[in-house]
């Protein structure tokens, strides 16, 4: 059986890759030999959860329920995490099918879908987040998302054989958080190639490079330390790649190398506290604002308030049908670079600088949205997509899998039977 392994590089649109291909020699032999997808459409709300998400749902967020990094819980916003997805994932769909499935630091995938799970490196940002807030019954799943899932102990032989490493912690020496995240994502792959090499190496593999997305956020896409760590990324790849050569394994793996979101400058921002006050319940996603009205009138207070800075209503179709009644969905306007954020104690007035030089959620419809995406390997064709839907991501990895899914969305090409 050919295998599968997943990569989610965070950050980055598929016009960034363009612009940057010449640097990253492993990603540009894969894109040229196997199938690179020029533009895969982001969510509604293209930031991390909902993308990370819709790539192992093959449905959108209107069914599989994660429609922003944080959604409504009650009377409050808080982060989505692996149990707020309402449908089977692709690594739920693959174990129940027989196939050894290995989780290995990528988000939004819970621990019993898989074999072996080893938690993102990044979760324990999101709970000190929240540390001030009160805490809720949520934080627990995350917590449950956070850890080993190694009920055999293979990665546990791994680690005391010295054949891979536990990662590090980023967020616990915050001095030096990028190098770390850095490191800590070669580690997984490390792991990867760990796994692969062993007695029992896993049908599908899913890992994320995280690091690049924070390097967009603090410098922006063009910044020589964005570009360093997008060229990190691509020769952690190519010593994936080396190591599994040299393992004999390589012609086993099929890959799968995409973003859960693109990123584009956004230096302007509209301070939704100061503007709607604190009364009003409401969650930010780059240029995408979701407000949870008390009543009729709060509504059209918001609406009012809000149109009269230029801020556009938009559809609620991405939102799961029991919330399209409870919240409103608005957008900056077209061609506008501004995030909703909330005010900083540096500022005043309702307008300022944003908190990030780059950010995700953009309007709907923006080509700096879309996603890059390439497949490279035995089962891969050699093709140029002009464009794919988000839906099919996943239908393509279980062809390549060979797993039988209920999706609806066909795969983005059809995979090469296995010589």
């Amino acid at each position: 059986m050919s295998g599968l392994i997943m990569i989610m590089v965070d950050g980055i649109s598929a016009d960034h890759f363009s612009r940057k291909r010449h640097l990253l020699p492993n990603l540009d032999r894969m894109a040229r030999l196997g199938v690179q997808v020029d533009g895969v459409t982001p969510e509604v709300c293209g930031t991390s959860c909902p993308g990370r998400t819709s790539i192992i749902a093959g449905v959108s967020p209107a069914e599989h329920g994660v429609y922003g990094n944080h959604i409504l819980d009650g009377d409050r916003f808080r982060w989505a995490n692996p149990y707020d997805v309402q449908v089977e994932t692709l690594p739920a769909l693959a174990k129940q099918q027989g196939l050894d499935v290995a989780c290995l630091g990528y988000g939004m995938v819970r621990p019993e879908d898989c074999t072996l799970y080893q938690g993102p490196w990044w979760v324990d940002e999101l709970l000190m987040r929240g540390k001030d807030q009160e805490p809720t019954p949520a934080d627990q799943d995350w917590l449950r998302a956070s850890g080993l899932h190694d009920p055999d102990g293979r990665i546990s032989a791994l680690f005391e054989s010295a054949a891979a490493e536990p990662a590090v912690q980023p967020n616990h020496t915050p001095e030096h958080k990028l190098q770390m995240g850095m490191l800590a994502d070669h580690q997984l792959l490390d792991l990867a190639a760990a796994l692969a090499a062993s007695d029992r190496a896993p049908d599908l593999m899913l890992l994320e490079i995280a690091i690049t997305d924070y390097f967009l956020h603090k410098y922006g896409p063009d910044h020589p330390l964005t570009d360093w760590s997008l060229r990190c990324a691509d020769a952690q790849i190519g010593t994936l790649m080396t190591r599994l050569e040299q393992a004999g394994v390589l012609e086993r793996y099929n890959f799968a190398i995409l973003s859960d979101h693109g990123h584009a400058p956004m230096p302007d921002a509209l301070y939704v506290d100061r503007l709607l006050g604190d009364e009003v319940l409401w969650s930010s996603e780059g240029g995408v604002l979701l407000v949870r009205p008390t009543s009729p009138e709060q509504a059209r207070y918001v609406t009012e308030k809000l149109s009269a800075e230029g801020i556009q209503p938009w559809s609620n179709d991405h939102l799961p049908a029991e919330r399209r009644e409870q919240l409103l969905t608005f957008v900056v306007p077209e061609g506008s670079a501004m995030s909703f954020e909330a005010s900083r104690a540096d500022t005043r007035g309702i307008y300022g600088p944003s908190k990030y030089q780059s950010n995700h959620g953009m309007r709907p419809g923006s080509r700096a949205d879309e996603r890059f995406c390439i497949f490279y390997g035995n089962r891969v064709p050699q093709q140029l997509i002009a464009h794919g839907k988000t839906i099919q991501v996943a239908p393509t990895l279980a062809a390549i899998l060979n797993v039988v899914t209920p999706w609806q969305a066909p795969p983005l090409f059809q995979p090469k039977e296995c010589d």
